[in-house]
């Protein structure tokens, strides 16, 4: 019997995305694990994995569509000339059936206005454009201001007039490309640094190690853990601008910058001003391992609102870091100059916040806390 295959969220506060590339087209074979799909939002891209052996039907959508989260991506049977279920089916058998569904074009009207498909009175089993107009209209409703995506400039505008070959960036290369593109196009990005002593920290760290019977140093953790809470009494640290109002999240999500050969992750703790020190240090840990074995699920590498990334295992003594996506602040750390001097930098959206406050910031965490 055919099995749909359903868009997945990639981050919690977006209902759409872009369904960037479809790796398997209808006819293919595919096995479980195998990828089949990427899809993207402005924050990340995720590749969609089958998720059992059988034979692609159908896809409902091309190349470069929104479609919303949740919807059926596409079929997949244990022969490839089994029938593609109706609608009909789907919405009485399927695991969305107590919702109507909204067509492409009303969903991106949906977004427009902020609006939730089921806000709109529907005419028939869809929702469409003219019930979303007509709700707009009685309501007088206006269209919410959004940052414009980021979109990465065709390749073929800056080929190289010295021969070579294109080849397709991999999901990872995709999502740095966004940010560095965010980094530029959107943040007043600027950066600071200030001297400190990082006796105290390594002091700290290891009676904290000692104390927990820790086998690995906690120290950058720690320190990302310091940042957690000193973004928990500063909300304006843990925001972001959104035309031209101030953006805060509701919680302190940190992105922890993790190097695997040649891909780089942003690790990210979700709630983690929620945690105490050593329940943040052990879910770091588990996204470390997972980071190492590429294994990392969307919503562990997406939703950043405050970062922290270190590049003293490479003994870089200064680094001026690029801007994850939406957040105002990324702070550096590096390797020591000496023992008793070392360097704490910080990038931020200056738009967000100013150089005084970044510079109390790295003071604050420049220092540890009472054992």
């Amino acid at each position: 019997m055919p099995v749909p295959l359903r868009t997945p969220r990639i981050n919690n506060n977006d209902d759409t995305v872009r369904l960037s590339q479809i790796i398997a087209r209808p006819g293919a074979s595919v096995r479980a694990g195998e990828q089949v799909a990427e899809i993207e939002t402005d924050k990340a891209t995720f590749t969609v994995e089958a998720e059992q052996d059988g034979y692609v039907l159908s896809v409902h959508g091309n190349e470069g569509d929104i479609i919303e989260v949740g919807s059926i991506l596409m079929w997949i049977g244990s022969s490839p000339d089994e029938a593609v279920p109706s609608e009909l089916q789907v919405s009485s058998d399927g695991p969305s059936s107590a919702a109507i569904t909204a067509s492409l074009k009303a969903s991106l009207l949906l977004q427009r206005y902020g609006l939730d498909a089921s806000r709109v009175p529907a005419s028939g089993n869809r929702l469409s454009v003219a019930d979303v107009e007509a709700y707009v209209a009685k309501n007088g409703l206006q269209a919410v201001k959004r940052s414009s995506a980021i979109t990465p400039p065709s390749p073929q505008a800056s080929v190289p007039s010295v021969p070579g070959t294109l080849g397709r960036l991999s999901p990872e290369d995709r999502g740095m490309l966004r940010t560095v593109l965010w980094h530029r196009d959107e943040a007043v990005a600027g950066h600071v640094e200030i001297q400190y002593d990082p006796r105290p920290w390594a002091e700290y760290a290891a009676a904290f190690q000692k104390s927990e019977n820790l086998l690995l140093s906690p120290l950058l953790a720690l320190m990302a853990w310091q940042l957690v809470q000193i973004a928990k009494e500063d909300p304006r640290l843990n925001a972001t601008i959104a035309g031209d109002q101030r953006y805060t999240y509701d919680h302190v999500n940190l992105g922890f910058t993790i190097q695997n050969r040649n891909t780089l992750y942003l690790a990210v703790v979700e709630k983690a001003e929620q945690l105490a020190a050593r329940e943040f240090i052990d879910r770091l840990s588990e996204l470390q391992r997972k980071a190492m074995k590429d294994s990392l699920k969307p919503e562990e590498s997406s939703g950043s609102t405050v970062a922290f990334t270190s590049m003293a295992r490479w003994k870089v003594s200064r680094h001026a870091p690029i801007l994850p996506p939406q957040n105002s602040l990324i702070v550096a750390h590096t390797a020591p100059v000496s023992p008793e001097m070392a360097f704490l930098g910080a990038t931020y959206d200056h738009r967000a916040l100013s150089g005084g406050d970044v510079v109390r910031t790295l003071q604050k965490v420049s220092t540890p806390p009472e054992l």
